[in-house]
């Protein structure tokens, strides 16, 4: 496994990233989305996809415009901003073959979101967040806690343009809720779940005792971490045939 860190553009904005290259020197295949935070940025899910790319999966990530050594400014980012950025650094994926998106939080949004022009083969989501279509040019500054998820709860987010999308997602879901999250409320988790009523194969894993931070408390229970890290090289690789599992477990 060998990581190479590189630059893209996209909006006028520089984007640092990290190609994570497997032993088998594929092209990247699969990419991740981080969450939203002024301190959230790519390196928090390397520990997974360094595990990918011990199994033969090469990856990318990047730090959204505003995040992380990006340029730009968080306040002055949106989700349409975030959104043409998550479809620039998808132009970096392999061109054949199968790919896969990971998103976490407002990533998972995007990534729902852009999968219909992607059009992933699995798609990966850790505590994932919706947006209603109204959010979509908002700034991240202090009003865009109105869109806070608990706050308008999951009715009000069903016609989120993420869930509409994720409808005619055909592919591999895997979704890893947290019991404890204080972000996203479990009916939420519901209408991903129901959104994606075409999709393969779906999948919601509960992780009993973590908040919504998930990755940092992954890393620090080495049980879960082992059974997350297995569940989602399944989900992009595709397990034995007798353990696909379809429906939420």
């Amino acid at each position: 496994m060998t990581s190479e860190d590189f630059c893209f553009t996209a909006g006028g904005e520089r984007l640092a990233a990290t190609r994570i290259v497997s032993r088998s020197g594929k092209a990247p295949a699969v990419v991740s989305f981080h969450g939203l935070g002024v301190t959230a940025n790519r390196g928090r899910i390397r520990y997974l996809l360094d595990h990918l790319a011990e199994h033969g999966i090469s990856s990318i990530c990047f730090d959204f415009s505003g995040n992380g050594e990006s340029s730009g400014e968080f306040a002055s980012s949106s989700l349409r901003i975030r959104a043409a950025e998550s479809l620039a650094a998808a132009q970096l994926l392999a061109e054949t073959g199968p790919r896969a998106i990971i998103g976490t939080s407002m990533g998972a949004h995007l990534a729902a979101l852009v999968s219909p022009a992607i059009r992933p083969s699995s798609l990966v989501l850790f505590c994932p967040a919706a947006y209603p279509e109204q959010a979509a040019d908002e700034k991240f500054d202090a009003n865009f806690v109105k869109f806070n998820n608990r706050v308008l709860g999951p009715e009000a987010l069903r016609a989120s343009p993420a869930l509409q999308a994720l409808r005619r997602f055909t592919g591999d879901l895997l979704v890893v809720a947290a019991r404890q999250d204080q972000v996203i409320p479990a009916g939420v988790i519901d209408l991903y779940l129901e959104s994606a009523a075409l999709a393969r194969t779906r999948r919601v894993i509960w992780l009993d005792g973590s908040d919504h931070f998930v990755h940092p408390w992954l890393q620090q229970h080495p049980a879960e971490r082992a059974a997350i890290l297995q569940a989602v090289r399944d989900t992009i690789l595709g397990p034995p045939e007798r353990d696909r599992r379809t429906g939420p477990a």
